[in-house]
């Protein structure tokens, strides 16, 4: 027996996290046995756990999401050490050891400081101090908040893997500050901290409102704070830093970066004209505190695939894949040379393209020093596949010396599929590069124009697919925090995004207070974006099997209801419907009369009221569900006996006849089907009501963010697997291979974002990378390879496999990471011939269901009926061949 893939808050080690609720989890492999017999937790402070702080006993413990309460155990600036042991019943048993650490201990005895240079300069503040022998031999860490974005540098080397800190929070509420254990770094004699601060959310432009050009949402000065603990000794931020002149000569999200390496030379040996002094800075009005989410780092690298000579004699590098992150590049050039980076998604008439960015110039300028150097962005980032090069000669760009890094939130890759088709493989993997170039500490709309906002409909409708793709429990809570922070303040309205730029935005331009009962544009309260705060929650609890971190979300899905409750009882007469006030509708669908290229659709054809109230009941209903499982029994009955009056008040207005709706779209069918509007005898006659809905648009889909969601599982819950695998394997516009056709390497955020001749088809609002259609992944997984989580037993400690295999499509393959163990699963059919295999993992179990009938059946090589085949799989490896009868 091993045990493996021992985390913390889904982190190996992890050093300055937020010490409430800490979660562990791990994986057994190896076993002799099926079952875990006992498992024991035990915690320490001291590595040869010669002190024991807490100690579980023997016990069946949750690989999936332990979370022993240790409030009053666990303090700040301590470092802990775990042992999990499991014994299978056969006597069989492991152990396995990790270690983690909360935040500042007491508080930062550093001040916050800021730069007496204009605000205009970037600056960079330098201590140096002096270290014995002794000293440098003892723990160190490095506790830092830098306001916009920093980083830090100790000795001329980068401290840690993360990038982008402090990351974006509301910093009206609340900013993180960074750990690091900085004791490799140390040396006896004179040590330098530097660190480097550049705009970033906090100070720089940013959001998409008045052309893009708001600025300064949280602040208008560079803030640094920051303790330097080595031993007993501590080194905080006061008036004797130092402060530089960086050579970052401009930064920003949206803008990129201008760095002038000639300023190198004077970083590295400043005279005492280039030093200042650092000034004290007023403290920001939100609380600092420790790691919440996941650290920010980079992944994937990209060699150039392509080196292009545009019609315009551009010079164009093509990495082959879009990312998001930044090129770094080494070169050697003449004194004062800019080299100048583009950075853009598509190609147009063979030539560089970047107008759908729209006022983002996402550039990076380097200005040389005369040497050979290598140089990379520090303070922004880029959503991109090609980059426009000059200044450099075609003959002077050597392949080898351009690189193109993408960064991400440090997601565990949980989930993979592969089957026998190309296509559909190369879309799999465009489903998992939008998550990968959206989820940056938030999960953003896309990585590339003047936008990169936290959209809460986007994130609520892939939240489950991305939790298939990547483990992304600690992510989304993150995410939530804030949200619910923002609900506080908008008496339980869900903002649009998260953090809430647009009611910063709005006071910024002087606009009234957004009324949340006016179908107009605003900031927040809109359904489906706002049921984020219910959907994430429970799908994160459905993956994790967490319920303290339910328990913590509880307030999210609580505060949300609550609002549509107030809505409909004091604004829309108390029906239980939801019929005022503005709503997204099925956002971006097609079926509304206009031409394929219409840009100006953008709310589509079903009842907004009707989206809206279904989304109630649903919502309404997740929240009964957590508040049952938290232990709430009185918001249980209250919320279930809401939700039960929303979908009697919805079937009393739009049903009008089994499996009948007064309205006519693919979406309103979708939703009503799979969120249980319609009664389960009335399903059969609803999805012949969708089939006819889709013929009239000769087997294409028709939906948006709404519909698209929910349109493939309507299709397999009614019967109709065989029309959901056409929508799926459909070539032509509208469908998802239709943008693999046209080369897409991610998803995009329009069926047309690009027209069949090339040509994209606006730049108001088109992005390549917009992963929310994406979404078609979770039912790949689902359906098509078979895998289905079990509400009763979360986690993927049980799990159904009710695979619908097609010829059409002839094999797929699934291997997924669940937090409960990792399963495998597959099936290949060849002509009536049918095999299936599936692994199950160490103390799971496997319901398996075939959707058609079989005959001579073989369960690994033994002769069988269907009626043998088990009930329930445990831990085992197993192959199933049969005949499809009929």
């Amino acid at each position: 027996m091993k045990i493996n893939n021992l985390r913390i808050n889904d982190q190996i080690n992890p050093i300055g996290i937020n010490l409430k609720n800490v979660t562990f989890s791990w994986e057994v492999r190896e076993a002799r046995g099926s079952r875990q017999a006992a498992s024991r937790f035990i915690l320490s402070d001291r590595e040869d756990f010669s002190t024991v702080l807490y100690d579980s006993g023997e016990a069946r413990l949750s690989s999936a999401a332990y979370t022993p309460d240790l409030s009053g155990i666990t303090k700040d600036g301590k470092t802990y050490y775990v042992r999990v042991q499991v014994t299978d019943e056969t006597g069989d048993t492991a152990s396995d050891e990790a270690c983690f650490e909360g935040g500042r201990a007491g508080g930062f005895q550093g001040r916050w400081i800021t730069s007496p240079m204009t605000q205009e300069m970037h600056p960079i503040f330098r201590k140096k101090f002096e270290l014995t022998a002794e000293e440098v031999s003892q723990k160190a860490r490095l506790y830092i908040c830098g306001l916009g974005l920093y980083e830090a540098y100790l000795n001329g080397e980068k401290i840690g893997n993360q990038y982008r800190t402090p990351y974006i929070t509301d910093c009206r509420y609340h900013v993180q500050y960074q750990t690091y254990d900085i004791a490799p770094l140390l040396k006896e004699g004179e040590n330098v901290l530097d660190v480097w601060l550049g705009e970033g959310w906090y100070k720089g432009r940013f959001g998409y409102l008045v052309g893009g050009q708001l600025r300064e949402y949280y602040g208008d000065e560079y803030k640094l704070i920051a303790d330097l603990q080595i031993g007993g000794k501590v080194i905080g931020t006061d008036e004797t830093w130092m402060c530089l002149r960086s050579p970052i000569l401009i930064s920003g999200i949206y803008d990129g970066e201008v760095y002038d390496a000639r300023r190198d030379a004077v970083i590295a040996a400043p005279g005492y004209r280039d030093i200042s002094r650092a000034k004290y800075a007023e403290a920001p009005q939100a609380s600092l505190e420790p790691m919440t989410g996941l650290p920010v780092v980079r992944r994937e690298t990209f060699p150039v695939k392509e080196i292009i000579r545009t019609p315009l004699g551009e010079t164009v590098l093509d990495f082959g894949q879009e990312i998001t992150g930044w090129v770094e590049f080494t070169a050697e050039a003449p004194l004062d040379r800019r080299i100048i980076l583009q950075y853009s998604e598509v190609m147009q008439n063979g030539c560089f393209y970047n107008e759908n960015l729209r006022s983002a110039t996402a550039e990076f300028r380097w200005i040389s020093d005369g040497t050979r150097k290598a140089a990379r962005p520090h303070f922004t980032f880029y959503g991109f596949r090609y980059v426009k090069v000059t200044g450099m000669d075609v003959d002077e760009i050597n392949k080898a010396d351009f690189t193109a890094a993408a960064i991400y939130s440090d997601l565990q890759e949980t989930g993979r599929i592969e089957t026998a088709n190309a296509k559909i493989n190369r879309l799999i993997e465009n489903t998992k590069w939008g998550e990968k170039g959206n989820f940056l500490d938030i999960p953003t709309d896309c990585p590339q124009r003047d936008e990169r906002c936290g959209w809460t409909g986007d994130a609520q409708i892939f939240a489950n697919a991305a939790s298939y793709h990547m483990r992304t429990q600690s992510f989304f809570r993150k995410y939530l925090k804030d949200m619910a922070l923002e609900q506080r303040g908008m008496d339980g309205a869900v903002p649009y995004v998260v953090p809430d730029i647009l009611t910063i935005a709005q006071e910024k331009c002087a606009e009234p207070p957004f009324d949340v009962t006016e179908d107009l544009w605003g900031v927040g309260g809109a359904s489906v974006w706002g049921d984020a705060a219910a959907i994430i929650p429970w799908d994160m609890y459905l993956h994790s099997g967490n319920l303290r971190w339910l328990a913590e979300q509880y307030d999210n899905m609580k505060q949300w209801v609550d609002f549509i409750i107030s809505m409909d009882e004091n604004h829309c007469g108390g029906k239980r419907l939801w019929t005022c006030g503005f709503h997204f509708g099925d956002w971006l669908s097609l079926d509304v009369e206009a031409s394929d290229n219409d840009m100006d659709n953008r709310e589509g054809g079903t009842d907004k009221h009707y989206i809206a109230s279904a989304f109630y009941y649903h919502s309404a209903q997740l929240t009964a569900k957590a508040a049952r499982l938290i232990g709430i029994k009185e918001d249980a009955a209250y919320y279930e006996k809401i939700a039960g009056e929303v979908r009697a008040a919805v079937r009393a207005k739009y049903v009008t006849g089994p499996g009948e709706l007064s309205i006519r779209t693919q979406t309103a069918y979708a939703v009503a089907i799979h969120l249980n509007i319609f009664d389960e005898e009335e399903k059969p006659a609803a999805g012949e009501r969708l089939v006819e809905l889709l013929h009239l648009w000769k087997d294409h889909l028709a939906t948006g963010f709404v519909g698209t969601a929910y349109l493939c599982d309507a299709l397999t819950e009614t019967g109709h697997t065989d029309l959901a695998y056409t929508l799926l394997l459909t070539e032509d516009y509208p469908s998802w291979l239709y943008e693999v056709n046209l080369g897409a390497t991610t998803v995009w955020e329009r069926w047309n974002s690009i027209l069949p001749d090339g040509k994209i088809s606006g730049t108001g609002m088109n992005s390549l990378n917009h992963y929310a259609y994406g979404v078609i992944v979770e039912w790949i997984y689902r359906a098509v390879c078979g895998l289905q989580l079990v509400e009763e037993k979360p986690a993927g400690t049980a799990v159904v496999l009710a695979p619908h295999p097609d010829a059409r499509l002839g094999e797929a393959k699934t291997c997924v990471r669940f937090a409960g163990g990792t399963y495998e699963a597959g099936w290949k059919m060849d002509g009536n011939r049918i095999e299936y295999t599936f692994t199950v993992p160490f103390d799971c179990e496997l319901c398996f269901k075939a959707d058609r009938a079989l005959k001579n059946i073989r369960l690994n090589g033994e002769p069988v009926t269907q009626a043998e085949l088990p009930a329930v799989f445990t831990a085992g490896s197993y192959v199933i061949e049969a005949e499809l009868e009929g």
